[in-house]
């Protein structure tokens, strides 16, 4: 590989590879097949509405870039707009339409020569706007043809006004078969965290769940992102890379890019265990600052038997419930493994009962159901496979820890 090639490969790797942004084209997106189909079936589904919801890091800002992009090439007027913390109901609505221009043709005079005049729906929307002038608006672009409006991150909004209006529209454009489809896009563990009032419009609400990527999925980003390169990757450093995600691409990206990177530095085009290795430490580097916060915070300051490092690495290979719980008696046996001697619950139930209280070290971790039945799972999902690719770097994950997280597979996916 010659110096200009190596130059070409170093650039390419940051478009094939995205960590830091969504995916916007559908060249690069992998997996999600069953969300696409259920939202197209939501779109052609008259006075049907979708909502995409999940935890944080599971690509839902990517399927709706991409359901945007596959709604325009059937000519559907697509319109996607991301929600701030701020927004009333009307702040919204005047944001949405103003994405759209409606050209007028006019002929003024007695003798007319014909002129063209742009205006936005948004021009009617005011302060006092609300779901009756949303759905006339709507009513009226609805004969045009069929339009999708995509509210990303609409779990940002505070309070529960605007969610009801939202959850009254739905059901007004639903009675009025307006040709009009919502994509409500947002961190939720259910729709009702996401629609206020919304058993009285559930009929119309298509729920498409966004559960962590399976390994095949994370593969096919990687293998697409080789195949735009013009690159190889042996099989132990692909799995490797698709262990280490837990299920979540963005950690995909960043990995894969990363040992992409290593591997170019060293002349080869072709990705190689210790590759990704490499890439790990690197990526360690680049994490979002508020995980290397979080991450430092939960364990500094570590006094002879006190294994806040160890227990939390433990804690992010347990074994998972559907929901991502974890019971104490899950922590048990990874970290008998990291520690290489027997532990039981009251050796690191302290740990666990700071990490989800003390506000010194979290909390990192959240806690529900009562005294002696409490269950754990990470606050921030992004946090668990930051724990795991500490524990790969400094040594803590090998050998039989390894292996345990390679037969658990959590969270399951």
């Amino acid at each position: 590989m010659n110096t200009t090639e190596q130059q070409d490969l170093l650039f390419r790797c940051g478009k094939v590879f995205s960590p830091a942004t969504p995916i916007n084209t559908r060249d690069l997106f992998a997996g999600r097949t069953e969300q696409i189909r259920q939202a197209g079936q939501a779109v052609h589904t008259r006075g049907q509405h979708a909502v995409i919801f999940g935890e944080r890091g599971v690509g839902k800002t990517s399927l709706a870039n991409i359901l945007k992009v596959l709604l325009a090439a059937e000519n559907t007027l697509v319109v996607k707009i991301n929600c701030h913390q701020e927004d009333a109901f009307h702040k919204i609505w005047h944001n949405a339409l103003s994405e759209i221009q409606i050209i007028e043709e006019m002929r003024p005079g007695l003798h007319p020569v014909p002129t063209t005049r742009a205006s936005s729906p948004a021009e009617s929307v005011g302060p006092e706007s609300g779901p009756d002038d949303v759905r006339r608006i709507l009513q009226r672009l609805g004969r045009a043809g069929d339009t999708v409006i995509i509210f990303d991150e609409f779990d940002r909004l505070q309070g529960g006004k605007a969610q009801r209006l939202f959850a009254d529209t739905i059901k007004n454009l639903s009675d009025n078969a307006v040709n009009t489809t919502f994509v409500i896009v947002g961190v939720a563990n259910d729709v009702s965290g996401l629609i206020a009032e919304h058993a009285s419009i559930d009929r119309s609400l298509v729920q498409i769940q966004m559960p962590r990527m399976r390994p095949g999925e994370l593969k096919e980003i990687i293998n697409k992102a080789m195949h735009e390169l013009g690159m190889t990757i042996r099989d132990d450093a692909l799995e490797l890379i698709v262990l280490l995600s837990q299920g979540l691409p963005h950690y995909t990206h960043l990995v894969g890019q990363e040992s992409a990177t290593t591997a170019i530095n060293a002349h080869r085009k072709e990705i190689a265990l210790p590759d990704v290795k490499g890439g790990v430490n690197t990526a360690l580097t680049n994490t979002q600052h508020s995980i290397l916060d979080a991450y430092q915070k939960a364990t500094k300051g570590q006094r002879k038997g006190t294994l806040f490092r160890q227990v939390l690495l433990a804690c992010a290979i347990a074994e998972v419930d559907e929901q991502g719980y974890f019971v104490s008696a899950a922590v048990r046996e990874p970290l008998t493994k990291i520690m290489g001697k027997r532990y039981e619950i009251p050796g690191f139930s302290q740990h666990l009962d700071k990490f989800s209280s003390d506000a010194t070290r979290g909390p990192v971790l959240e806690r529900a159901g009562t005294s002696r039945r409490f269950r754990f799972r990470f606050i921030n999902p992004l946090l668990q496979p930051y724990v795991i690719m500490r524990g790969l770097s400094d040594g803590s994950l090998e050998g039989d820890v390894l292996d345990l997280l390679r037969r658990k597979q959590q969270p399951p996916y």
